[in-house]
């Protein structure tokens, strides 16, 4: 049997297609641009996007040695897609997650309904990046589009939709809306009504690894399937990662650290949690598979390491392409994995994530002196990065979440001295995963579900255990970075005050 992982992201889509020892037998990636109109706004065309899967999808198909059995799609959540009657946009382009467009709507509609209230129902801290906020802001300034629209649209819902089958998607994905009842599992009556939003113009609501139809005879030629294909409700891209990445539901104290364009560490809940204390740390709840995951983000993670790459050091990039040398690893050549550098690099060069959660932070460099070097500047960002995700496991345990294991993903994994180095800054025990495609994978262990080839999609960690890397942190190590550490906060918070 072969499975396919459709993982939609920001800035491209790829096709994967794994094995039943979940081996990637072949896979296709394609990249779209992200509509930038000025002022720090950020859009994503939809049929651009379908038209790229669409490509990717017949690749895989050329290339595999065995005819796809079930698919499932892994995508972006919060981004929210004005539809007409035929799944086509209103507007050319849906406005994306960390657009802070809606920042104002938002918060007084929360105001207006009550905070508390509003977060014990969905879950969702009331900030500009989920899906209401953009509708809020639609609303206000495009009322035309707000009135024009038939149907509210994710993106699980809308590719499933454009491969011929009814609007559904995942809990995970609902979740990021802000219009969904984590409970209940179902749309909130409540907030859509206050909007408002209509039932009828959202998708259906249905577990992860749930079947959401047969492609049609059309259909699989179009997308050149030789033979019927079974479509799987997949998840947030969040939850797939974290799926593909091992995320065990019944192992409290491990989590995943996703680090990619950005970075996220996202953590299994066995109970439904949305205390105010995750609430003020900026912390969502909402439904994984059968119990539900929050997670932390740093909004400028391998972003900001490529700005390093192409403005501070590009001479030094040339030349690690003409000999054929990884620039990550030379960057991280004269970096030791014990000891703190002398300057800190607060990364938040793209807006901060939790727990200040603010669209307009600005990143910092503290400690230049005369003897400062540019291989400082990087070794600051690799540490600023680690110091993050350290600020990150202080506001999970404000939160009552305790986390001692992190499983990594993602580009940002790859090399060990990074690793080891947060391990000593975080004091927290990592893992290096054998997984490379989490996003892709975790849709594909979701359509092994729907297919009855896995019972629970937790069984995929039999598959990577025993493949993996471990990296303890070092007990002296880890004593000389709290004193730096207790530096990088007090400047964290300073400038989170100033900005304020």
């Amino acid at each position: 049997m072969r499975f396919l992982g459709v993982d939609m992201g920001t800035s491209g889509c790829k096709a994967v297609v794994f094995n039943e020892a979940w081996a990637i037998v072949c896979q296709a990636y394609r990249e779209y641009p992200t509509h930038f109109p000025g002022g720090g706004l950020m859009e994503i065309e939809p049929g651009l996007v379908w038209e790229n899967i669409r490509e990717v999808i017949r690749e895989v198909n050329g290339k595999t040695d065995e005819p796809v059995t079930a698919l499932a799609v892994s995508a972006i959540g919060d981004v929210i897609i004005p539809l007409d009657k035929e799944g086509n946009c209103h507007r050319k382009y849906a406005i994306i997650d960390f657009d802070p467009r809606g920042e104002e709507e938002i918060a007084r509609f929360a105001e207006e309904f009550g905070k508390e209230a509003f977060y014990q129902i969905n879950g969702m801290p009331p900030l500009f990046i989920g899906s209401l906020a953009k509708i809020l802001w639609i609303k206000e300034n495009e009322p035309d589009i707000f009135e024009q629209t038939a149907r509210w649209g994710t993106f699980e819902d809308f590719i499933i939709q454009k491969m011929g089958l009814d609007p559904i998607a995942s809990y995970s994905e609902l979740s990021r809306t802000m219009l969904f009842d984590i409970r209940g599992r179902e749309w909130s009556e409540e907030i859509c009504k206050a909007v408002p939003v209509r039932m009828d113009q959202l998708p259906a609501a249905a577990q992860s690894g749930s079947i959401a139809g047969k492609l049609s005879p059309e259909m699989c030629e179009e997308l050149g399937f030789p033979a019927p294909v079974l479509v799987a409700v997949g998840g947030h891209d969040m939850v797939c990662s974290a799926i593909g990445a091992g995320l065990d539901e019944k192992e409290p104290g491990t989590a995943v650290d996703i680090a990619g364009t950005i970075e996220g560490v996202v953590v299994a809940l066995k109970e439904c949690n949305t205390s105010m204390e995750m609430c003020h740390q900026a912390f969502p709840c909402y439904v994984g598979y059968e119990d539900y995951v929050t997670f932390s983000v740093n909004l400028t993670a391998g972003c900001i390491t490529r700005w390093y790459r192409d403005m501070i050091v590009p001479d030094d990039y040339a030349m690690c392409k003409e000999k054929g040398l990884n620039f990550y690893e030379y960057m991280q050549r004269t970096m030791v994995e014990d000891e703190p550098g002398s300057l800190y690099l607060l990364p938040h060069f793209s807006g901060s994530g939790n727990p200040f959660f603010d669209a307009g932070a600005k990143g910092a460099l503290y400690g230049l002196t005369t003897d400062t070097k540019r291989d400082d500047i990087g070794r600051a960002l690799v540490e600023g990065l680690a110091y993050e995700v350290k600020m990150q496991l202080e506001a999970f345990e404000k939160a009552g979440i305790h986390i001692d294991t992190l499983r990594a993903v993602g580009g940002g994994s790859s090399i060990d001295r990074q690793l080891q180095l947060k391990a000593n800054i975080t004091g927290k025990k990592i893992v290096k995963c054998s997984v490379t495609e989490g996003a892709a994978m975790g849709a594909a262990v979701y359509a092994a579900v729907a297919a009855g080839a896995m019972g629970h999609p937790g069984e995929i960690k039999n598959y990577t255990d025993g493949k993996e890397k471990v990296f303890l942190p070092v007990p002296e190590a880890v004593k000389r970075f709290e004193k730096s550490y207790e530096t990088y906060r007090k400047l964290a918070y300073g400038i989170h005050e100033i900005e304020q």
